[in-house]
């Protein structure tokens, strides 16, 4: 037993040279494990001293019924989740979903601390778009407790259970379309990638350049959140005064979408005659601007529903497969009618 502190979860995988998730599972009875891997950390916990916390302790005599889920950020920067659609469409699919299979389920803030996360008796989460360096993440996974993530933990173990968008095939079916419609070199814009989705859609995208022999072009809004419109703002001016401006551009955020049209408008650049505008479709503001935004569809409320009855499959000792697609649509609009 190390002394003058408490053993935790991470002690005993460290020791026994598993992820996390396979301790959990080994002492919890959870999952499908060769029985000598659950025997070894077995072994490891009694050596080590190890001990479940109190919230998984009253655990012991069976399942609490309560699921949580919260979305990801980097630090303890707060997010008005609530106020973007993707985020409202995918969490009550995932209630629904809980509820229909006799589960209750919290949503817990962006801000929720490491005593909020042990002392909440769970069966459960649900991590929405994991952030590179999020602490409740992390809290999370020292609990212990089954976990599903929408979207991969840059960080993340291979056993990890993980729903996301088919990031690479939908990238490709944008980038194509932007091509069909005229585009001769297509551009690239998000946030700096802090999230797998951002860094996977921009592989992709550069993958895509190589095998058609275009320069990339990777323009970066420098800000703290998918919400952020003077970082937006300034990315999109940017980018439209640029002597090497591309006459195509995919947006990762709808909001930077938003953004560049009304930047265009008040520079003088026609979309879609000198400019046409893609994004993905997360806050619901595509169909109402001027022109209407061609969008990526990414089936949020299929996210929210798979990953709840996941992570209940997990909860419930049943077989998952540890990557499930969800597949992508593409809603052509006139902002890419082009020629």
């Amino acid at each position: 037993m190390v002394r003058g502190r408490v053993i935790g979860i991470k002690d005993v995988a460290r020791e026994a040279g598993v992820s996390i998730t396979t301790v959990s599972h080994a002492l919890s009875g959870k999952g499908r494990l060769p029985e000598e891997t659950r025997a070894r950390v077995q072994q490891v916990a009694a050596a080590l001293g190890y001990t479940p916390n109190a919230a998984a302790r009253s655990l012991a005599g069976g399942k609490t019924g309560l699921l949580a889920t919260y979305v990801s950020l980097p630090g303890d920067a707060p997010l008005a989740f609530l106020e973007i659609d993707y985020y409202v469409d995918l969490i009550d699919a995932a209630v629904a979903a809980a509820v229909e299979r006799g589960y209750a389920f919290v949503v817990a803030p962006t801000t929720a601390g490491e005593e909020t996360w042990a002392r909440l008796p769970l069966d459960g989460v649900i991590v929405i778009d994991p952030a590179d360096g999020d602490p409740s993440l992390a809290a999370v996974r020292e609990r212990g407790v089954s976990l599903v993530l929408i979207g991969r933990d840059l960080h993340g173990h291979p056993d990890d259970v993980v729903v996301e968008n088919d990031r690479e095939a939908g990238t490709r079916l944008l980038l194509e379309h932007l091509v069909e419609r005229g585009g001769r070199r297509v551009a690239i814009a998000s946030l700096g990638a802090y999230e797998s989705f951002t860094e996977d859609a921009v592989t992709a995208y550069r993958a895509w350049c190589r095998e058609r022999g275009q320069e990339p072009f990777v323009l970066t809004a420098e800000g703290g959140s998918g919400t952020d419109h003077a970082a937006f703002r300034a990315a999109a001016e940017g980018f439209l005064r640029s002597s090497e401006r591309p006459d195509a551009v995919f947006c990762l955020y709808e909001r930077l979408g938003v953004e560049l049209l009304g930047a265009a408008r008040e520079l003088g650049v026609g979309v879609p005659g000198e400019l046409l505008v893609a994004t993905i479709a997360e806050v619901g503001l595509a169909e109402g601007t001027d022109p209407p935004l061609t969008t990526l569809e990414i089936n949020q409320a299929e996210l929210g529903a798979t990953a709840a009855d996941l992570l209940m499959d997990l909860v419930e000792g049943l077989p998952v497969s540890s990557v499930r697609d969800v597949p992508t649509r593409l809603v052509p609009r006139a902002s890419t009618a082009g020629g």
